[in-house]
């Protein structure tokens, strides 16, 4: 097994004692926090599933939203007040679809009336924190101003791999002599994907353990273990993880 794939496995069962033993806060931010803590990690076992298919470049879908719930985390660690910008956007996202889908001639009129209800329930509230003057963000900005500018280039990679980039598709699907299919990620590419994922939800780790209640001792235990797993793996490849 990949060195990487091995260490993943190990967090991964660590994040699972932390989940088990978690008492979330109730209260905003650090209950949206624990929310985005426990995505994090459901991606991170999706990722590991894709890996023991072979398929773990296309486990960068994952990795990548991985980076980006990591991303809130820390601008809500920054900001409280951050959630509202996450739903400014999930307002203006949700307003969008509403807008291209009531434009077909040919939708159905049951379906335009609840379509339009929804719009009609989502538009007030949209313009309300559009004239507050809350605009839309761009994830690139957050990224450095959570104090994650280090993983930019990182995370324009993942963009690649999962938006069907030309190099990507060359890389996945095109041989020697013929196409192919599933084939075998190159252990560079693994490498890559996973120690990213690994980063992305051992950092996460760190920041839960000032916004959810453990038992004594728990916490600092799994999160040993994670970092023991990391810098394992880092030293198998000669610390270029």
């Amino acid at each position: 097994m990949n060195s990487v794939i091995a260490a993943a496995e190990k967090i991964a069962m660590a994040a699972r004692q932390l989940i088990d033993s978690m008492r979330p806060s109730k209260v905003s931010p650090d209950r949206l926090k624990a929310a985005l803590f426990l995505a994090i990690a459901e991606q991170f076992e999706a990722s590991l599933q894709l890996a023991r298919l072979g398929m773990a470049s296309h486990a960068s879908v994952h990795v990548r939203s991985m980076l980006e719930g990591l991303v809130y985390m820390h601008m809500l660690s920054k900001d409280g007040k951050y959630v509202e910008q996450m739903k400014y956007n999930q307002l203006r996202s949700e307003k969008k679809v509403y807008e291209s889908l009531l434009k077909d001639v040919n939708l159905p009129a049951e379906y335009r009336l609840i379509l339009q209800a929804r719009m009609d329930e989502c538009k007030p509230r949209f313009e309300t924190m559009y004239a507050n003057g809350m605009r839309p963000g761009k994830i690139t900005d957050d990224i450095v101003a959570a104090g994650l500018s280090d993983l930019s280039v990182p995370y324009s990679m993942l963009c690649g791999f999962s938006h069907h980039d030309l190099s990507v598709l060359a890389l996945r699907h095109q041989g020697d002599n013929a196409m192919t299919y599933m084939a075998p990620d190159s252990p560079d590419v693994v490498e890559l994907i996973f120690s990213i994922a690994i980063r992305v939800i051992v950092v996460a780790a760190e920041s839960m353990s000032k916004s959810a209640w453990f038992p004594e001792g728990v916490f600092e235990a799994a999160f040993q273990d994670m970092n023991n797993a990391w810098g394992g793996a880092m030293n198998e490849a000669g610390g270029t993880l």
